[in-house]
């Protein structure tokens, strides 16, 4: 069974929005290597190719949930703080039924 951190869907979700890795380091607090640093640990887990590939990946595995990236489309700012909570709450779900 394949299986992604939290950290890792996290991102993996971020990066499904179109967020570039500075983009995703902006919005989440951290550094930019830190992201590609994941980013590329997560593509090795599940065997992707790209973030594109990641991402198609995750989905079809359910590693992430389509219903939080449709709901993360359109922020114009980065992440709002009540999308980081919905994304947080989709991790611990995630893990409960892993």
């Amino acid at each position: 069974m394949i299986t992604l951190t939290p950290r890792q869907i996290e991102l993996t979700e971020l990066a499904s929005k179109g967020l570039d890795s500075q983009d995703i380091a902006d919005a989440v607090g951290i550094k930019v290597n830190t992201v590609r640093i994941t980013l590329q640990q997560a593509r090795e887990r599940v065997g992707a190719k790209n973030i594109a590939h990641l991402v198609a990946i995750s989905i079809r595995k359910g590693l992430i949930c389509m219903l939080v990236v449709t709901m993360l489309t359109g922020t114009d700012d980065g992440l709002r703080r009540s999308s980081k909570t919905r994304i947080v709450r989709r991790v611990e779900q995630v893990e409960m039924y892993a």
